[in-house]
């Protein structure tokens, strides 16, 4: 019988369901309940309270331990959720625990209370189509989800033998899926410099010199998914040793800096939203959609940093969605002018 039993095959190891927190407002109860429906019949499991809260259980701690033990967290966004301070709390509680952050907005309205937390995300559009928000969210679970789907989304990094120029804004990884954009949100600083122009314009005249300019750059945190210490170290290998560090900004870019500022002849098809340059200050929104054969590639990025007329810092901030999975990092940049005149047209 011990014979019997030592050759038998092993039982296999049962596969753990993905779980997603839906955070709601209460007036949003039966939409959160349909797509814990949805998110069922796709193998996820939804969790949203007080439906899945245990009589007798503290309703409080039962959302602390709910939130740290799921996958992500599921935001159904309405103006009665951005007001909510149950919400703000999920949400913190859902970044301090590093979870997957996936705001989904019911109707066509923008954060005001919540702005804050969410100005990095990308959004999924519920009012768009049930099926296809569904089909997003789901997505973007099961791509970062388990060691396999990190190590899909790192090891072709040791793949690439070298890097595009910086102005590029994006690196190469897996047969051309674009990784990363160099520009992205983070924290204001102090004014470190006046700019030229008139002062209530979003956008100064000749803020900064045209020339050639320097670029380095510093991965600072991954903030998803985790990987194992080799690949975090390839990863920042790959982002952070750039051969040719030199770059051409034109006279004409220099003079009225806009999207080509930061995506030369649109190689990376990015567009800028709510672009300021002013006073010091930089800040905006760059949504890429690199070249490629990944449908599914993407690139969010929210940037928010300091100039002066020879320096561009930059906090940064990137989510990159692709087929190989999600990534999500912080990174710091400093950009110096080495030399004019203008280089280009």
């Amino acid at each position: 019988m011990m014979a019997a039993m030592s050759d038998a095959a092993p039982t296999p190891a049962a596969t753990k369901r993905l779980s997603a927190f839906i955070s709601h407002h209460s007036s949003q109860v039966e939409t959160a309940r349909r797509l814990k429906r949805l998110l069922a019949a796709r193998g996820i499991d939804g969790w949203l309270a007080p439906d899945d809260i245990a009589a007798g259980t503290a309703f409080d701690q039962s959302i602390v331990d709910q939130i740290d033990r799921s996958d992500a967290i599921v935001l159904l966004f309405c103006p009665q959720s951005d007001q909510s301070r149950h919400v703000k709390r999920e949400l913190m509680l859902g970044e301090d625990s590093k979870k997957i952050i996936l705001p989904v907005r019911l109707e066509d309205v923008r954060a005001q209370g919540l702005a804050y937390w969410l100005t990095d995300y990308q959004w999924i559009d519920w009012f768009g189509g049930e099926e296809q928000a569904v089909d997003r969210i789901v997505s973007a679970m099961t791509s970062g989800a388990g060691a396999n789907a990190i190590a899909s989304a790192a090891v072709p990094v040791t793949r690439t033998a070298s890097l595009p120029r910086r102005r590029r804004l994006w690196i190469s990884i897996a047969a051309g899926v674009a990784l990363v954009g160099l520009i992205g949100g983070g924290l204001w600083w102090q004014n470190r410099g006046a700019a030229a122009g008139d002062p209530r314009a979003l956008v100064a005249d000749n803020p900064i010199e045209p020339g050639i300019w320097t670029t380095k750059r510093e991965v600072v945190e991954i903030l998803f998914p985790e990987m194992p210490p080799e690949f975090v170290a390839q990863f920042k290998e790959v982002l952070e040793t750039d051969p040719d560090p030199e770059d051409c900004i034109p006279a004409k870019i220099a003079a009225k800096p806009d999207v080509l500022l930061f995506d030369p002849d649109h190689e990376a098809k990015c567009t800028l939203g709510a672009f300021k340059m002013n006073g010091g200050r930089i800040s905006g929104y760059l949504s890429c959609k690199p070249a490629g054969d990944d449908p599914k590639g993407n690139l969010q990025i929210t940037m928010r940093g300091t100039y002066t007329r020879t320096s561009m810092e930059f906090d940064n901030v990137v989510t990159m969605q692709s087929s190989q999975g999600m990534v999500r990092f912080r990174s710091h940049e400093t950009q110096r002018w080495l030399r004019g005149p203008a280089c280009g047209s």
